[in-house]
């Protein structure tokens, strides 16, 4: 009869299957677990870079605040490199506007390798007035030069080679400054903008970082004779016009200094600052 329903209809109504909700809950259920799964999964491995499933170096840097050396390469007698610019000219320009910055950071104590960029002073020389001040880390800045026509230019650093007592250090460091100039928009040259320097006599030889073989020959002295994690940065080619207009011109020194400040605080895990130059 119209308007009475079937009890054996309405009983099959309800047993037809779970409702729209409950699906819905399930599912809900299913992603969170996912979610969580995963998550766990990244912090237990994520962080594992290599084959061996050893967690990546980072260095053990103790409490603020952090004493850092700048080294600006050539200087007094001693032009380095000429091109555009010429390189001790440029080197000094970077260095007072990246000690500028960490002297405005209190996470900081910024530290020269000499007291007057007019003074000429050699490698082991520095690297003794270094000594002195107990740093925990050096960075020195350089430019780099190519022959006449060459169309050479990009950003790479040396840093402290393998076997020796801060190479890891050194090396980890030398990954956040070619990393900076990367994202800066330098060209990085070798394996990642990172090479060593070995001297054979009076024959200087370059090898990539690939090469992790230990060594008898020395490299550059400041990363020898240094007792601190050190790098050597060609920042730019003083013969390349592009270069020099990036990262070599009074504005360009400014953009790297910046991008060597960043570098520090991320060697030694610190918030850099929005600090003008």
């Amino acid at each position: 009869m119209a308007g009475r329903s079937n009890p054996r209809h309405a009983r099959r109504r309800k047993q037809c299957g779970p409702s729209t909700a409950t699906v819905i809950g399930l599912l809900v259920c299913v992603v969170c677990f996912s979610a969580a799964f995963f998550l766990w999964k990244a912090a237990l491995f994520g962080s594992r870079r290599n084959e061996s499933g050893e967690e990546p170096f980072r260095p053990v840097v103790g409490d603020p605040p952090y004493r850092v050396c700048i080294d600006a390469g050539h200087g007094g007698s001693d032009p380095g490199a000429r091109g555009v610019v010429e390189e001790k000219e440029m080197t000094a320009q970077t260095s007072e506007a990246l000690l500028a910055l960490l002297e405005a950071d209190p996470n900081y104590i910024p530290l020269r390798s000499r007291e007057s960029y007019d003074v000429t002073a050699k490698p082991s020389e520095r690297a003794e007035a270094i000594n002195a001040k107990s740093p925990q880390l050096l960075l020195s800045i350089h430019g780099n030069s190519a022959p006449e026509g060459s169309a050479a230019a990009g950003f790479e650093c040396y840093p402290s080679v393998p076997g020796r007592t801060w190479h890891q250090e050194s090396y980890y460091f030398a990954q956040q400054l070619a990393q900076g100039m990367q994202a800066a928009g330098a060209k990085l040259r070798g394996h990642g903008g990172i090479r060593y320097i070995y001297y054979q006599g009076e024959v200087k030889q370059l090898v990539e970082s690939t090469h992790t073989e230990v060594r008898d020959e020395r490299s550059f002295t400041l990363l020898e004779d240094v007792n601190c994690p050190a790098v050597l940065a060609e920042q730019c080619f003083v013969t390349s016009e592009e270069d020099v207009a990036q990262f070599g011109s009074e504005e360009g020194c400014k953009t790297v200094a910046r991008v060597y400040y960043e570098a520090v605080c991320a060697y030694f895990g610190t918030q850099p600052l929005d600090t003008p130059l």
